[in-house]
């Protein structure tokens, strides 16, 4: 499969009765046993820069969303295209990339292609709390799991990548899995977790 599988099965998002998902988690999204607090009127976002060539990935919990910085992110006209192509992207520098994670003190690298972060959820939420329920059931979350230990932490153990294990809660099921992944080789887990990753 390879790295390349992540991008391969975001670009198959698409926008489904003015909502933007995957259409593997449609069954989940829209059923009514499940609540959940996702704004999914903008792309979701299942990774920020380079995600194949960064030397250091980032693992972030979910994407993000504000009312106000979301919006004007994708108001000027092609945006949405601008940021649809960079997901489906295997090489390019990201152009497009929201205020929040250009004030990040690794801002500039991610923008220059030398940091990359994937989100163990990629549909937008302003806080994780009310979603811990449903992302355990959603495709697309077991699929970016399964590409983190098949394809990416292979290539840490390989010296080829670091990983920094920032906001890794969802990214294990079991203690067990937590604790192989700390104890990897080309592993850096962050915990207590601070706020900004470079403090």
């Amino acid at each position: 499969m390879g790295l390349e599988s992540i991008v391969a099965f975001w670009k198959q998002q698409q926008e489904v009765d003015s909502k933007w998902i995957h259409p593997d988690d449609a069954s989940v999204l829209f059923h009514s046993r499940w609540t959940h607090s996702f704004n999914l009127d903008f792309p979701a976002g299942p990774y920020i820069g380079v995600i194949l060539g960064a030397p250091v990935v980032i693992l972030g919990a979910n994407a993000g969303y504000s009312p106000i910085s979301t919006a004007e992110e994708f108001e000027p006209k092609g945006s949405r295209e601008t940021y649809l192509a960079q997901i489906a992207s295997t090489s390019k520098r990201w152009t497009q990339v929201s205020p929040y994670y250009r004030q990040k003190k690794y801002g500039q690298q991610l923008m220059a292609g030398h940091v990359a972060v994937v989100n163990a959820c990629a549909y937008r939420s302003p806080e994780i709390g009310r979603n811990q329920t449903i992302i355990g059931h959603l495709p697309s979350v077991w699929n970016t799991r399964l590409w983190l230990w098949r394809d990416l932490l292979p290539l840490a153990e390989a010296g080829e990548r670091l990983i920094v294990a920032w906001r890794y809660g969802l990214w294990v099921e079991r203690n067990e899995e937590r604790d192989a992944l700390q104890a990897l080789k080309g592993v850096v887990c962050t915990y207590p977790r601070s706020p900004d990753i470079s403090d």
